[in-house]
């Protein structure tokens, strides 16, 4: 077989490869006919992104080249402005960013961002082929640091920066403990994760698609600011953290905000201060505080670790803002009124999850009396989550240079490889 044959069967395998990946992802949740049923659907919809895609490959490409192309998930992310620090971090050493994100296939089929792939796909993946293929060839970058898990581009970015000795790089933006069937995409060159936790809760799903190396970098959100001094429990300030704006439609969720907005009327003395998810507008949080002076919702532009200098104790749902709070020296308190999950394991390490007001002021009460031993427990927790501490930022700075150097990470650094797990194959 010629060596063109070999590259042409790489970009076909992949897309088999493709097929059965998400046949299994199907199958995790639905019954042999309603996966089938709904592979179908995915399959006719994607084939006409493909055939809509033949149609629209653009026939010229202005270039605009960068060390290091920063690929978002949508366009609303990049105004979150979470890899403020990184890119500072980066711009300041020289390198040439451009940060981007994924459009929706409607926008870029109509400003015909799409260039045919070097080889045959299929017609099913091509919108996806051509779509990376463009976007490699107008920014030729030495390093695509991706955001979105599971992406479907990411296969074919990877194929198509390593023809031209690229890497994909895997940016994680949390950890990687939920169960969501996203994360079951591996297909990176390198994956650069926040800690231990993210490793192993990885390598124990039984689906993940692709091999990578996986790089225990810590956090690019942390520097030196969250350094901070142990706080005094006669602060008596709360620091409360919410969930994501989908989270928050759910009742089980809901069933632990109210139950901090009960503690919070039945305690006037205690200041508590809300730190609504980026993404969420705080509506619920906005409708208890009503009733309740001593419940202030922090504006959306305060910065966690201005909200955590403040606190004395956090509240933690479900955030991942959990990490950051444990190296700053917080004490965490679980709260869980509803059924869900723990994945960060919070009740092993601080106990039981908190399911009533008068629970919680028990906890917070015994906490302000052991405040030093409570902070112990809670730096324990932020080294199994959390590689490097307060050196994330520089961590993942220096291992993004040494990929593009092509030279070792640096020796505090560890990496292993994340091998790809297909059952039945």
């Amino acid at each position: 077989m010629s060596k063109t044959q070999m590259q042409d069967n790489v970009w076909k395998v992949k897309a088999k490869a493709l097929d059965r990946y998400r046949w299994l992802l199907l199958r995790e949740r639905y019954s042999w006919i309603g996966s089938f049923l709904r592979f179908v659907r995915d399959a006719l919809r994607d084939w006409s992104f493909g055939v809509c895609a033949r149609c629209r490959v653009s026939k010229s490409l202005s270039p605009l080249p960068c060390d290091i192309l920063l690929l978002q998930s949508a366009p609303k992310v990049i105004a979150l402005r979470r890899k403020k620090l990184l890119i500072e971090a980066l711009l300041g050493r020289g390198h040439v960013l451009i940060e981007s994100a994924l459009q929706s296939a409607s926008v870029f089929l109509r400003q015909r961002q799409l260039k045919a792939p070097p080889f045959p796909v299929p017609t099913r993946y091509f919108g996806f082929a051509a779509h990376a293929e463009w976007l490699v060839c107008r920014y030729t970058p030495k390093l695509l640091l991706n955001d979105r898990n599971g992406s479907l581009y990411a296969p074919f970015l990877r194929l198509a920066l390593n023809m031209r000795k690229s890497l994909l790089v895997q940016l994680a933006h949390a950890t990687t403990l939920e169960k969501s069937q996203r994360l079951g995409m591996n297909d990176y060159d390198y994956y650069l994760l926040f800690g231990a936790s993210s490793e192993a809760a990885l390598r124990n799903r039984l689906l993940r698609f692709g091999e990578s190396t996986a790089v225990l970098t810590g956090s690019h959100m942390i520097d030196k600011t969250f350094d901070m001094p142990m706080a005094r429990p006669s602060t008596r300030t709360i620091l409360v953290l919410g969930v994501g704006p989908d989270k928050e439609k759910e009742e089980n969720y809901q069933k632990s905000y109210r139950v901090v907005s009960e503690w919070a009327s039945q305690h006037p003395e205690i200041l508590a201060l809300v730190k609504r998810h980026p993404r969420s507008k705080a509506i619920l949080w906005q409708e208890m505080a009503k009733n309740h002076e001593n419940m202030e919702i922090l504006p959306a532009e305060t910065s966690l670790a201005d909200a955590l200098a403040r606190a004395s104790i956090v509240i933690n749902f479900m955030s991942n803002a959990i990490v950051e709070a444990s190296l700053a020296k917080r004490p965490i308190v679980y709260v869980n009124a509803g059924e869900e999950t723990d994945i960060f394991d919070q009740e092993y390490a601080f106990g039981s999850a908190i399911k009533t007001p008068e629970a919680l002021a028990v906890r917070i009460q015994k906490i302000e009396q052991e405040y030093a031993a409570y902070v112990t427990v809670t730096e324990k927790f932020s080294h199994f989550h959390l590689a490097g501490g307060f050196q994330g930022l520089e961590r993942t700075v220096a291992t993004l240079e040494s990929l593009m150097n092509g030279t070792g990470f640096p020796r505090d650094v560890e990496s292993m490889t994340l091998p790809e797990s297909l059952p039945g194959k």
